[in-house]
């Protein structure tokens, strides 16, 4: 399923030098101004571990032996597991991407016009990344905005849930809404052993920058890793706002907030399966917006990633998303350049490589998800390389065919060729004429005809009818429940 890049030559921004120094800055900041943890629970356990707490202002210094422990603690590797073996994501086994998250609106697939996101579309979006061969792991990439907003999060899990065999990054805010996502993979599995042994789902835990932890989702934390449901921590810092203007500013401030992520799941339950994962932006210094679209960022995400890399952890960075507000060119040089990018850094998990969404994530172009597997599809051709050996540096071959001669008819090119060459799904590459007769249709009709092809097709069985009401009847209880 992944791809290890170029056999294993991956992109490299950072010199040995800069990952020692960098790590040097990260230690320090740890230690002063620490990091905030609005959680009396929390802080008793980074207090019991050694850190330097001031439970007043709820600030924690976090000393360098206990991030070693941490890192002695937390597992190398992280396996979330489809409801198939198939589609099992497994850390070790290269590259993989996945959707985005948190489109509010989308443009609609018949009219075209822009409009409130529902429940529907993202059920249909999740069938169309369980069709898609480059989607490995699928996230809310749409909050439907037609159900109640305080269990919003149990509605994207149950729609995840029933509509894919592939692993989920569902959605709990707080504690509670943990519990009600493990008592739908109870359900599903069957039992919560089960469910332990097979985890078909992980979720997330996302900080504010600078170094601020919220109690709602500390909650959600301690749940999740208590269970033992793999967990992923992330970072949304912008450069020049909420991080330094500096790349090296940012990433310092990056990796700190991840490892000290890491060391509160692992005062929860030691060797609780963990990944980390960045989406440094950058914010445009004469409005103030942040963007992910920028050189800016594709710099960032490969210095994470190898980062990371050097702490020996499992890990994700923010491959593309485009601040267009159209489907149009300059969403293909911002996805296709970005994701490349991402891609060659080797991490495991390259986020929003298949989005649909457009306009900072804000808006969800359908299409545009059919087009993301098609890039992918085609940086999976770059990441494999040149392989080098006697069969394909065909020597004997060019000899053979001598001076002058053809190779299209050659056994050689029949034995070959479809193993070397790439080919398009959505991509023309016929000339003009016959390109005319077909109906001179661009990408974005094609990646249409083939969304409506997918959603056309009969909606597998994903989960029984009894499961399915355990899931409604968890959802119901949410909407049911006051703020």
């Amino acid at each position: 399923m992944g791809i290890r890049p170029l056999g294993g030559r991956t992109l490299e921004v950072l010199s040995k030098e800069d990952i020692r120094k960098v790590h040097e800055a990260v230690i320090d900041i740890l230690k002063d101004p620490g990091v905030k943890v609005q959680h009396g629970d929390a802080l008793d356990l980074f207090q019991k571990a050694g850190a330097e707490v001031d439970s007043k202002k709820q600030i924690v210094r976090i000393p360098e032996f206990l991030i070693e422990k941490t890192l002695n603690l937390a597992p190398r590797f992280i396996t979330v597991c489809g409801k198939e073996s198939q589609f099992d994501f497994k850390s070790y086994k290269g590259v993989h991407y996945s959707g985005g998250h948190g489109a509010t609106f989308i443009r609609d697939i018949e009219t075209g016009k822009r409009r409130p996101s529902t429940k529907k579309d993202l059920e249909n979006n999740v069938r169309v990344h369980d069709a898609l061969e480059n989607t490995h792991m699928i996230y809310p990439e749409i909050y439907p905005q037609d159900v109640p907003a305080h269990s919003l999060d149990r509605h994207i899990s149950q729609t995840l849930l029933s509509n894919t065999r592939k692993p989920v990054i569902a959605t709990a805010y707080d504690g509670a809404g943990a519990k009600d996502l493990i008592k739908m993979g109870i359900a599903i599995a069957g039992s919560a052993e089960a469910l332990r042994q097979r985890p078909m789902f992980t979720c997330s835990f996302g900080m504010i920058s600078p170094f601020v932890f919220e109690p709602a989702r500390i909650d959600a934390l301690i749940e999740m890793c208590s269970f033992g449901i793999p967990f992923q921590i992330y970072t949304i810092p912008g450069a020049g706002t909420s991080a330094p203007v500096t790349l090296a500013g940012t990433l310092a401030l990056s990796i700190a907030e991840l490892l000290s992520g890491l060391v509160l799941t692992q005062l929860v339950k030691p060797g609780a399966p963990v990944r980390l994962m960045g989406y440094a932006g950058s914010s445009d210094m004469r409005s103030g917006d942040f963007t992910f679209a920028s050189p800016e960022k594709a710099l960032m995400a490969a210095a994470l990633a190898q980062m990371l890399q050097f702490y020996g952890v499992p890990n994700g960075v923010h491959g593309a998303t485009t601040r267009s507000n159209a489907l149009d060119a300059q969403v293909g040089y911002e996805t296709g350049i970005l994701n490349l990018f991402s891609a060659l850094s080797g991490s495991d998990l390259v986020i929003e490589a298949t989005s649909s969404a457009l306009e900072n994530t804000e808006t969800s172009y359908p299409e545009q998800a059919i087009i993301g597997d098609e890039i992918c599809s085609f940086i999976n051709r770059i990441l494999k390389g040149i392989e080098v050996n006697k069969e394909t540096l065909a020597v004997d071959v060019i000899r053979e065919v001598g001076v002058g001669g053809e190779f299209l008819t050659h056994q050689h090119t029949m034995a070959y060729f479809k193993k070397e060459q790439w080919e398009a799904h959505l991509g023309n590459r016929a000339r003009r004429e016959p390109w005319e007769k077909a109906g001179s249709k661009d990408i974005q009709a094609r990646a249409k005809e083939r969304l409506n092809q997918i959603l056309a097709t009969p909606k597998p069985k994903i989960l029984e009818p009894d499961v399915q009401k355990k899931l409604q009847e968890i959802v119901d209880k949410a909407d049911a429940r006051k703020n």
